[in-house]
């Protein structure tokens, strides 16, 4: 059974953009703050209208965009560590191609074939 996943796509995207949703996070519930802040101060039914539909709206959208990010951190981070066990577990030594061994001459194993 297959798990459903989000597109790559979308996962890359925000990864890559991740200090801009988090910057934009923080100005929209700034500015909904000060909505909420200024219906407080001049409680007229201006104020208090955006207040409470406009700076509810830019907090719930700030926060989603805030769990959407966190999200795809975990699972990056799900990810690579998944990439790490399954190599750990597989028996082959993790190798970067600046560690590979050099073989020296005469290093060799003998060769069972027979000669020519």
């Amino acid at each position: 059974m297959t798990r459903p996943r989000l597109p790559v796509d979308v996962i890359g995207w925000i990864s890559q953009r991740t200090r801009g949703v988090l910057v934009a996070a923080s100005l929209m519930t700034l500015v909904g703050l000060a909505l909420m802040v200024w219906s407080m101060a001049q409680p007229t039914p201006m104020p208090v209208i955006l207040a409470m539909s406009v700076g509810q709206g830019l907090g719930i959208l700030a926060f989603v965009l805030f769990g959407v990010v966190v999200l795809v951190d975990q699972l990056r981070r799900q990810r690579d560590a998944g990439a790490h066990d399954a190599a750990a577990s597989s028996g082959i030594p993790a190798i970067t191609p600046g560690e590979l061994p050099v073989p020296t001459p005469g290093s060799a194993a003998p060769s069972h074939e027979a000669p020519p």
